[in-house]
């Protein structure tokens, strides 16, 4: 259920962003509203990572403007040129933008209390004691709070990709981004993951995946994006995507291929 407030909690207005002479994002704008479950399909290289890693500040982009919150975030303008915020704005905002990605990235030496405990200890400043609760907390949520004294090396897949999930909920986010959670993972791990996404779904969390599961996305999603060649083609609620939209031969030849 989508909040009251109208302003879009994240606004990306004709993002570009280049790689050399390749166009990663051509003129690229999405609103998502607060409460939304937003899924991005499209084949590889068509910029979805891309674009995830740009809401969230961790790729640069040469033009355009992203909105959070209804507010101008990540950058400024210095003689005419989009440079990057501080540091301390962009960590600021990123605690409000959790990301989880196609690898764990977990600290091996750390148990997976301490992985998912060490955001709120050393970005957000809590007490050890205070992100402890939380961290169990939020390990209840994805199912992992019996394995909190356990290290990342003798986990499974789905059970690392939880904890990840977990430690990025620490930080208490408006907004979540997924980036192919579930591609680094053996089929049968898949469901386990995908089922933590979708309580957090039900809770109201907002969120962008990016991911293949057209079974989640046709569940979950209030709408489907589709980018090819940098550009979002559509974008449209799940019923009409998987209905009228997947006559378009693009479209439908793209999910021909992945089903």
């Amino acid at each position: 259920m989508k909040n009251a407030d109208a302003t879009p909690l994240i606004e990306c207005r004709n993002i570009r962003k280049h790689f050399g002479e390749h166009a990663a994002l051509d003129d690229v704008s999405i609103t998502v509203d607060r409460g939304d479950k937003v899924v991005i399909i499209g084949p590889s290289g068509s910029g979805k990572s891309t674009l995830l890693r740009s809401m969230n500040f961790l790729e640069t982009i040469d033009s355009g403007e992203i909105l959070f919150e209804g507010k101008p975030a990540g950058y400024r303008t210095v003689n005419g040129k989009l440079v990057l915020d501080n540091q301390k704005n962009l960590c600021a905002l990123r605690t409000q933008i959790g990301m989880v990605f196609q690898q764990f990235n977990l600290f091996a030496h750390m148990t997976v209390l301490g992985n998912v405990m060490e955001g709120p200890v050393t970005v957000l400043g809590q007490q050890k004691a205070e992100a402890r609760d939380l961290a169990l907390e939020m390990l209840e949520k994805v199912g992992m709070a019996d394995k909190a004294e356990r290290y990342p090396a003798t986990l499974s897949g789905g059970q690392k990709q939880r904890v990840a999930i977990a430690r990025a909920l620490a930080m208490r986010p408006k907004l979540m981004l997924f980036d192919e959670p579930t591609s680094a993972l053996d089929p049968e791990l898949v469901g386990e993951v995908f089922e933590a996404i979708k309580k957090l779904a039900l809770e109201g969390m907002t969120m962008i995946i990016v991911t293949h599961n057209m079974g989640f996305a046709r569940e979950v999603a209030d709408s489907v994006a589709f980018m090819e060649d940098g550009r979002i083609l559509l974008k449209d609620p799940p019923a009409e995507f998987f209905g009228k939209d997947c006559e378009q031969p693009r479209i439908k030849s793209f999910i021909d291929r992945i089903m």
